[in-house]
């Protein structure tokens, strides 16, 4: 028998192969360690950018129209498109019946019909012409109304599905389709909000996500979890339906292209020994003001005019129960009338504003007024300062109104106001209230669309149109034309507003319902006199401070926003990232040495968990902002300052 070359070593290799293996045995009593499989050849995880989920996520939202074959039991409907279409189980339409027409605001050409949206549906099963689907909705559908599902924004809300959710892979997916023409999606906030508001509930349950969507007001549930494997972040994606809360699709890939929170987190630091339910993001970075004035009151709310004759504008501020006249130095207040009335203990302020409505004579030189809605027992009890030559006293008073101080297109502002019902906190029209000789009596009606409330809207021109904008019940910048048809909505989500009252009042036949009424922000403008059409609108919200599961922890910061107008639509034009502390009230003022418009704004020492002691401590501070210089730029910097509309500084040139 020869031995073939090599065949010595083999032997040598299986002897040792074996010897390995004994060393490998347990020895008694010892089990083996559970063994790791690993994947077989050609099973390799698939990875993807968040692109290419978003591309993925886009089919399931084809811009599609038809319309309903048949009407079925149970609100099962049957349409006219399919596979061909491009219909997937899980995408939901609109249900809508053509109207009359309506035309061109400026030629009067007739450009589309009214719709009546009768509802949505959610579709369930697909054939290659036809679909079938669950109706849900407050009309009564027939067959032959039309279904759409419009070319715009598909409004969806990333919900984590558990407690290991990494917040980074969420914010790089909203990013990811927000940058897409096809998806907006609901602040994460805002869904952090909800699931705390709807109590206790499971993911896994229908009922809950329907109940959730509705809540949302969303079109779609996109449940987001996340697996962090040594340097691989493991997503698991699910779409569920709006209407059923069916699952419609789920994806199991490695995400390519992203930090995760958990990967960044040391084992000896604060949150990487934390809790899973803990989540926590990067900060913005902070704007910084020109100048900090602390106050040793919390300023509710703010204003600016020339209310003193031959001085600089001075400061009005409110505590929430009186009204402060000064002049803001370099670190000081420097106090001219204070509030001091035996029924200041009552007041609560809802709302502040200054202009001149009284022309200026020997009974009140004042230039300008104070005009503060406030409410005592339930019910408006509204006055009006003006300074005599002396001090600040009170022209009218106990007004049973809301009132309100705006400046209107024709450059000159009116007090304006409206009553309270009795189970309802506005009731009727927005009427004018005029001065006649020593006091104020209610005249004709203002005419805004019924859209338009009291408090937190504000009438602007754009170009040669009347309008609106209006910070809405879901807390979005809304924008109407004068016949009150909504034209433009924020896709940013405004609120954390703290400012509220409750209302409610005896009456002989109807039962008394206390309700408290939150009080929306304050929306400021800007224009420039080279292009007094494209104005710059000026709105706030604060950030809360909580988790995905957890209790609301109160608030973190404070952001400001500033919109312009194209001559088509608004867009984000500059912002503060970040303020420090809880922002209470925004005004626009002027440098006194530069001429230059600067952001004033008031704030308290902001609370959550972390600052327990902030809940009693009563100083505020009142910061300066220059304004962002996109904004500047756009204003036109180097024609002078921008005039100011709606607030005393720019009633009059030259202040």
């Amino acid at each position: 028998m020869t031995r073939q070359p090599g065949e010595r070593g083999g032997v040598l290799w299986r002897l040792l192969f074996a010897f390995f293996f004994l060393l490998l045995l347990p020895a008694p009593g010892r089990a083996l360690p559970a063994p790791v499989t690993p994947p077989p050849p050609g099973s390799s995880e698939p990875v993807a950018h968040a692109r290419d989920v978003v591309n993925i996520l886009e089919t399931f939202y084809p811009p599609v129209g038809g319309h309903v074959v048949s009407v079925g039991a149970g609100g099962r409907l049957t349409l006219d498109h399919g596979e061909d279409a491009g219909f997937y189980p899980g995408a939901m339409v609109m249900i809508y019946r053509p109207g009359p027409p309506f035309h061109d605001f400026y030629t009067g050409v007739v450009i589309g019909h009214r719709e009546e949206q009768v509802g949505w549906v959610e579709i369930r099963s697909v054939d290659s012409q036809s679909a079938t689907g669950i109706f849900r909705g407050g009309g009564r559908v027939r067959e032959g109304d039309g279904y759409r599902l419009p070319a715009s924004l598909v409004r969806v809300a990333l919900v984590p599905s558990s407690r290991y959710s990494d917040l980074a892979v969420m914010s790089h997916l909203t990013r990811a389709l927000e940058k897409s023409r096809r998806f907006t999606v609901v602040d994460p906030f805002r869904v952090d909000l909800a699931m705390r508001k709807m109590g206790k509930g499971s993911l896994t349950d229908p009922a809950y996500r329907v109940a959730l969507a509705k809540n949302l007001s969303a079109q779609g549930l996109i449940l987001v979890d996340t697996t962090l494997l040594g340097d691989k972040v493991i997503l698991d994606l699910e779409v569920d339906g709006a209407i059923t809360g069916q699952k419609a699709y789920a994806l199991h890939t490695v995400l390519a292209g992203v930090h995760p929170l958990s990967g960044t987190l040391g084992a000896g630091s604060l949150l990487g020994e934390a809790s899973g339910n803990m989540h926590a993001a990067k900060l913005p970075p902070l704007s910084v003001p020109t100048r900090v004035v602390r106050i040793p009151l919390i300023p509710f709310f703010l204003g600016e005019g020339r209310l003193i004759p031959g001085s600089d504008p001075v400061t009005v501020l409110s505590d929430g129960r009186r009204i402060i006249v000064g002049s803001i130095g370099k670190n000081r207040i420097r106090t001219h009338y204070r509030e001091s009335d035996a029924r200041v203990p009552m007041n609560r302020h809802v709302f502040l504003s200054v202009g001149p409505v009284i022309p200026p004579s020997p009974d009140h030189p004042g230039e300008e007024q104070i005009a503060v809605t406030n409410i005592v027992g339930g019910s408006p009890d509204s006055y009006v300062l003006d300074y005599d030559g002396k001090t600040f006293r009170r022209i009218a008073k106990h007004l049973p109104w809301y009132i309100r101080i705006v400046r209107f297109s024709d450059g000159k502002s009116r007090l304006i106001a409206q009553r309270m019902g009795v189970n309802k906190a506005f009731l009727g029209h927005i009427h004018f209230l005029r001065w006649k000789l020593d006091h104020f009596e209610k005249g004709a009606a203002v005419p805004w669309p019924g859209v338009i409330t009291l408090l937190g809207t504000l009438p602007v021109k754009t170009g040669t149109q009347e309008a609106f904008l209006k910070v809405a019940a879901d807390n979005h910048l809304e924008y109407y034309d004068s016949r009150g048809d909504l034209r433009f909505k924020s896709p940013i989500f405004l609120g954390g507003y703290s400012n509220h009252f409750v209302f409610g009042r005896p009456h002989a036949l109807l039962p008394v319902q206390s309700r408290s009424v939150r009080v929306k922000g304050r929306i400021l403008l800007l224009t420039s006199s080279k292009d007094p059409g494209r104005p710059v609108a000026v709105v706030y919200k604060n950030i809360p401070m909580s988790s995905g599961f957890g209790n609301f922890q109160g608030y973190q910061y404070g952001q400001v926003y500033f919109y312009r107008w194209t001559g088509v639509n608004w867009v984000l034009l500059g912002e503060l990232t970040r303020v420090k502390n809880f922002i209470r009230d925004v005004a626009l003022v002027s440098d006194r040495k530069t001429g230059q418009t600067l952001l004033e704004v008031g704030t308290e020492p902001v609370f959550n968990f972390m600052n327990i002691q902030n809940l009693i401590v009563k100083e505020g501070s009142v910061l300066f902002f220059a304004l962002p210089k996109e904004v500047t730029r756009a204003l036109g910097s180097g024609s002078g300052a921008p005039s100011l509309l709606n607030r005393p500084e720019g009633v009059r040139g030259g202040r």
